[in-house]
C-alpha cells in the first residue's frame, strides 16, 4: 500500500475530502496548452529543485494558473472565488448621497445644468453598538371621586425575576454572553459599565440563576426528547467546581451531553466521574447508544435485561493507531489506512445524499471488506506485540471494541462515529478557558439547562439570544405547561416561519 493511499486515507478519516492527486497526465498536458503561461512538464523539479506537485508545497505558477483557468478539467465545476460576499439583504441599511460640488453640476462649455444620467453606489459594513433601554411599567390609577371608592389598576406587569430589574431580553443577552460567547461575568460586568449601566457580578450571577431556573422545563423536555431518539451519542468533559469541603477548594465535575439524532443536545452535570451518572440518566435507554469505551457504560449493555445497545467510535479507534504512528511505529499507517477507506465510504454516500437502502448496501459490500481485512491484521499483529507497545494498546482498544464498533453495519442510520457529540462539548471546553470554574455544584447544574437550549438552537439553526428572550417573556407570563412542546428550538422555528409568512400569503390571496 502506497504513501500517496495512506495520505488519502487519513485525511478521510479526519473528515476532511481527500485530494484527488496528482491528476491524469494527460488532463494536465490539456490544461498546460490550453493557458499561456503555463509551462507543463516543466513546472516539475526535482528533490534538489523543489517538490513536484502533489508532493509538498505546489507552485502557484504556470500549473495553479491552468487549473483555476480551466472550468471542465481539473477544477471543480461550480467552484466559488474569492471575491467579497455579499452582505445579507435583511441587513438595515442607511442610504447617503454624496453630490458633487455645487459648481461641478453646471457646463463649462454652455452653462446649462448638468443631468444626473447614474450613478455609483458601494457599501460600508457599519456597527452600531447594542445600548440599554429603559421600559417605564405605567399603571393609571382610576377611581369613581363622587363615591371616593372603586379605586382600579392594572395588575403588574410579569417579569422573568419576580420584583427584578432586568427584562427578558437583558437576561438572555446574559446568558448567551456566558454560556455561547464564553464571557465571564466580571468582563461582562465591565462591558454594561461602558455603556452606562453598573451591574455587579454578585447581581449578574442572580439573574443567571434565575434565568436558568425559569428554563429548567424545557431543559427536562429536550432531555426526554433525546433519550427517546433512534440513535443517542454521549461523551463527557470535565468541568472545575468550587467546593469548600475538598483540599484544593476546587474538585473535578463532568458535564456529560446526550445527543439525540444531532437535534436534542441534553446536558447533565455529575459532581464526579462515577458511573452512576451516566447510568442514572440512561438507566431506561431503549436502542442505539453511540459512545467511547469508558467502563462505567458497561452495566447498561451487560446487565439482566439490557435494552441499551452500544455501538462503538471509529473516531476514538483510529486516535490509538494515530499515536502508534507519532511514536515512530510505521505500521500503524495501514490500519489508518483501512480506517480511511471506511470514513470515504460515508463521505462519498453524504455527497451523494444516498437513500438509506442504498447507504446500508454500501456498508455491506463496500466498508465490511474493508473492517475485515483490519481484523485479520490486528490479530496477526497483536499476538506478536509487546503489550505494552503503542500499537499493542491501539490494537487491543479496537479488538475490545470490536463488536459495538462494527454495529453500523446493521443500520444506516447510524454514524461511523461521534464527534457530533464532541463538537458540542467543545464550547464547555472554550468556556471554561474564560470562566475557569463553576461557584457550585447546584451553579454547574444551572450551567447544564443553559447549554442544552443554547446547543439545540444551534442544531435547529435557531439564533439563541432571539429564542431565550421570546421563552423567558412566555415562561414568566405564565406559559401551559401542557404546552411546553411548542416552546422547544425547531417547533419555535417552525412557528415563527410560518407566522412570517402568514401575512404574504392573506395578501396574495387578496
Amino acid at each position: 500500500m502506497g504513501g500517496e493511499e495512506h495520505r488519502v486515507g487519513v485525511a478521510a478519516a479526519q473528515g476532511a475530502a481527500p485530494a484527488v492527486w496528482p491528476p491524469k497526465r494527460e488532463a494536465l498536458r490539456r490544461a498546460t496548452v490550453a493557458v499561456p503561461g503555463a509551462t507543463g512538464p516543466a513546472e516539475r523539479r526535482g528533490p534538489r529543485g523543489g517538490a513536484a506537485p502533489g508532493r509538498g508545497r505546489r507552485r502557484r505558477g504556470g500549473l495553479h494558473a491552468a487549473l483555476q483557468a480551466t472550468p471542465q478539467g481539473i477544477a471543480k465545476e461550480g467552484a466559488q472565488g474569492h471575491g467579497r460576499r455579499p452582505l445579507p439583504s435583511s441587513l438595515p441599511r442607511e442610504q447617503r448621497v454624496h453630490q458633487p460640488p455645487p459648481e461641478a453640476l453646471r457646463c463649462e462649455a454652455c452653462g446649462r445644468d448638468k443631468t444626473c444620467c447614474g450613478q455609483e453606489k458601494s457599501e460600508t459594513l457599519e456597527w452600531v453598538p447594542g445600548h440599554f433601554k429603559v421600559i417605564e411599567e405605567v399603571r393609571p390609577k382610576y377611581a369613581c371621586r363622587p363615591c371616593g371608592d372603586g379605586l382600579v389598576v392594572a395588575p403588574p406587569a410579569d417579569r422573568v425575576i419576580e420584583g427584578g430589574l432586568p427584562g427578558p431580553g437583558l437576561v438572555a443577552h446574559v446568558l448567551v454572553s456566558k454560556f455561547k460567547d464564553h464571557l465571564p461575568l466580571h468582563r461582562l460586568s465591565g462591558i454594561y459599565a461602558r455603556h452606562g449601566v453598573q451591574l455587579r457580578t454578585s447581581t449578574l450571577s442572580d439573574w443567571v440563576a434565575a434565568g436558568a431556573d425559569t428554563l429548567q422545563p424545557l431543559a427536562r423536555e429536550v432531555a426526554q426528547r433525546a433519550l427517546a431518539s433512534h440513535v443517542l451519542q454521549s461523551d463527557d468533559t470535565h468541568l472545575k467546581v468550587l467546593d469548600r469541603e475538598h483540599p484544593n477548594g476546587l474538585k473535578r465535575g463532568h458535564m456529560w451531553v446526550y445527543l439525540g439524532d444531532t437535534t436534542w443536545a441534553a446536558f447533565v452535570y455529575t459532581p464526579d466521574w462515577k458511573e452512576e451518572g451516566p447510568l442514572s440518566f440512561l438507566d431506561k435507554r431503549e436502542g442505539w447508544l453511540l459512545v467511547d469505551g469508558y467502563k462505567g457504560y458497561d452495566k447498561l449493555f451487560t446487565r439482566q435485561g439490557a435494552t441499551a445497545v452500544e455501538v462503538g467510535c471509529w473516531s476514538h479507534a483510529r486516535r490509538y493507531f494515530v499515536e502508534a504512528l507519532d511514536a515512530g511505529d510505521t505500521r500503524a499507517a495501514l490500519p489508518l489506512s483501512l480506517i480511511g477507506r471506511l470514513f470515504e465510504v460515508e463521505r462519498e454516500a453524504d455527497e451523494q445524499q444516498v437513500e438509506e437502502t442504498e447507504r446500508l448496501r454500501r456498508r455491506d459490500t463496500l466498508s465490511r471488506a474493508v473492517t475485515e481485512q483490519l481484523g485479520r491484521w490486528m490479530a496477526e499483529v497483536y499476538n506478536r506485540e509487546p503489550p505494552k507497545s503503542p500499537l499493542a494498546r491501539a490494537c487491543r482498544y479496537a479488538i475490545n471494541q470490536w463488536k459495538s464498533l462494527t454495529r453500523f453495519m446493521e443500520d444506516a442510520r447510524l454514524p461511523l462515529h461521534n464527534n457530533a457529540s464532541e463538537l458540542r462539548l467543545r464550547e464547555i471546553a472554550v468556556g471554561r478557558k474564560n470562566y475557569l470554574f463553576a461557584g457550585s455544584d447546584a451553579g454547574a447544574e444551572r450551567a447544564a439547562c443553559v447549554y442544552t437550549l443554547v446547543a439545540t438552537c444551534v442544531l435547529a439553526g435557531v439564533e439563541p439570544w432571539a429564542y431565550l428572550a421570546d421563552v423567558l417573556e412566555k415562561l414568566a407570563q405564565g406559559w401551559p405547561q401542557r404546552r411546553l412542546e411548542e416552546l422547544l428550538p425547531p417547533m419555535w422555528k417552525a412557528a415563527r416561519a410560518a407566522a412570517s409568512q402568514t401575512p404574504s400569503t392573506s395578501s396574495a390571496a387578496t
